[in-house]
């Protein structure tokens, strides 16, 4: 595999002997496998080896592109990585794990891994943009279903167990994340996951949601009011699609992510809302919700073709409300396109 070819550049290159990945995400993405209880790809610059406990051992043998082997005790892992003094990791194991590893395998040096899992991460191939494709046309259900069912008198959590339901009878596994649901004051908390508040006349409704779908996920916000919008309401709502719209628009291979921020950024500051867009622009998305690239005025990667991130501006007004709109877009090789299609002008 390509992917796991890169894995050994990387150890050959640094005189590592062995390459570790534990993550979820990881393990699914270089193997095909996505053991629940846990697994340790191990790879040299010869050969590649899940190991698994004994009751993943079927379904990692069914599932897998590599070689699986199984385990009955941690002891029988660490014994098995005796044999290297050297470990490539991810950043996201744990101090404690090291630890372990130094004691009980004897590895006397990590290095990290992250920067070559983030490069060849950020880049789908057409395979997985179609699987988070089909991720957003459950999202696009999930937020229909919503603007469906708001109405004055029902519960936020009500309108989530709804969105939720309607994405699972679709082939959702479950949703990407908490689904937000954050109606009147409550718009204005840009993760205002659903709550026991009833929904009222005259309420901002930010519906923020997604489905995960055979491992791939995807995000999309609308924002409605329940019955007819305040002039404040279509003000602020009239910018955040505006500096939406125009940031989609914009989106192409050779930008920064930085650059793509300030498309947006520049729109709300220049109507004087500068202070209440509060977060960034967007983000990457795939296997985890959030993921390289950051869209932020931090982040200066260039973006390229098979990149998929957010695009989701918003002006959050405390004890008012809020406006978010967010649709999950890939790039292309001329642009941009809209992975989640549901109508932004709403209100």
């Amino acid at each position: 595999m390509e992917r796991i070819r890169a894995i050994k550049k990387y150890l050959e290159e640094n005189g590592v002997e062995a390459a570790l990945i534990t993550s979820a995400p990881n393990l699914f993405y270089f193997t095909n496998a996505a053991p629940l209880v846990g697994g340790y790809l191990v790879v040299t610059p010869d050969e590649e080896t899940l190991l698994v406990p004994e009751l993943e051992y079927e379904q990692a043998k069914e599932e897998a592109r590599v070689n699986v082997e199984k385990f009955k005790k941690m002891d029988e892992l660490y014994e098995y990585l005796k044999r290297f003094k050297s470990l490539a990791v991810e950043g996201t194991m744990s101090i404690s794990f090291q630890n372990t590893l130094k004691e009980k395998a004897e590895v006397k040096e990590f290095k990290l891994l992250d920067d070559v899992i983030k490069e060849l991460r950020m880049i789908k191939s057409e395979e997985e943009i179609k699987v988070i494709e089909d991720a957003c046309r459950l999202a696009d259900i999930g937020v229909m279903t919503a603007i469906e069912e708001i109405s004055e008198g029902k519960r936020e959590r009500e309108i989530a167990a709804k969105v939720e339901y309607a994405m699972k009878m679709e082939g959702a596994e479950k949703p990407a994340f908490d689904t937000i649901i954050a109606s009147g004051y409550r718009s204005a908390l840009p993760h205002g996951v659903a709550s026991d508040k009833r929904i009222e006349r005259g309420d901002l409704v930010v519906m923020d949601l997604g489905a995960l779908y055979r491992h791939y996920n995807s995000d999309i916000t609308r924002t409605i009011v329940v019955g007819t919008p305040n002039e404040k309401q279509k003000e602020i709502y009239e910018i955040v699609l505006e500096a939406q719209k125009k940031a989609v628009e914009e989106a192409k291979p050779g930008m920064t992510a930085k650059e793509l921020d300030s498309v947006a950024r520049k729109i709300i500051e220049e109507y004087g809302y500068g202070d209440k867009f509060i977060h960034s622009l967007g983000h990457g998305i795939g296997l985890q919700v959030h993921e390289w690239p950051r869209v932020s005025q931090l982040d200066e990667t260039v973006l390229k073709e098979g990149m998929v991130v957010t695009i989701e501006p918003g002006i959050y007004i405390p004890k008012f409300g809020g406006v978010r709109i967010e649709d999950t877009i890939v790039i292309t090789k001329n642009g941009a396109k809209r992975l989640t299609k549901t109508d932004r002008e709403l209100i």
